[in-house]
Formats: C-alpha cells, sequence, structure tokens
C-alpha cells in the first residue's frame, strides 16, 4: 500500500512537471489548462485500464461472431494502478489551484 501511494505521488509529480514544460514549450497558460489536461490523462488512462466496456464489447463481438458464438461479459472491470492514481492526484490538485486562480 505505501509502495502505491509513494509512486502516485511521484505520478503526480512528473505529471506536473511534463504539463508544466510542455506549457513552456508551446506556450499556453499552465493554470487554464491543467485541470483539463489532466482529467483528460485520468479518463484515458481509466479507458485503456478496463475491460467489460464499450471498446470491449465491439471487440469481443466481433471475434465471437468469426466463431458463431457469442460471450457476454455484463460488468466493467479495471484494474488501474498508481499511474491512474497519480494522475487523478495531479486532477484534484490542479482543479484546487484553478479554483484559487479564479476565485
Amino acid at each position: 500500500m505505501k509502495k502505491n501511494i509513494s509512486w502516485s505521488l511521484v505520478t503526480a509529480m512528473v505529471i506536473g512537471l511534463l504539463v508544466w514544460g510542455v506549457s513552456i514549450f508551446f506556450s499556453f497558460s499552465y493554470g487554464e489548462w491543467s485541470f483539463f489536461i489532466g482529467l483528460a490523462l485520468s479518463v484515458i488512462l481509466f479507458f485503456f485500464n478496463s475491460s467489460g466496456g464499450v471498446l470491449s464489447k465491439v471487440t469481443t463481438y466481433e471475434a465471437s461472431e468469426s466463431v458463431w458464438k457469442i460471450q457476454k461479459d455484463t460488468e466493467l472491470k479495471s484494474n488501474v494502478g498508481a499511474v491512474f492514481y497519480g494522475s487523478v492526484l495531479y486532477t484534484i490538485i490542479s482543479f484546487i489551484v484553478m479554483l484559487f486562480l479564479y476565485f
């Protein structure tokens, strides 16, 4: 558990540094876009680490259609790890910073 928390903190810092570096390179406001970048990254990581979602159902249906046996997977399972938790932590922190920036 401690290892997962420490890797999540490291991941959040790395994401923050990467977004800050890209904001300097492409000259956009870090404060305005950091929350949206973190949110998009969290959603993308969740969908790529999950099974049973829309993308999985389409792939399973096409594969099972070729052998005439349709498989049903009804629940959404997600195998998220420290990178996902770090991106969620970064999103929460950047949301709080954005609130202080505008209010």
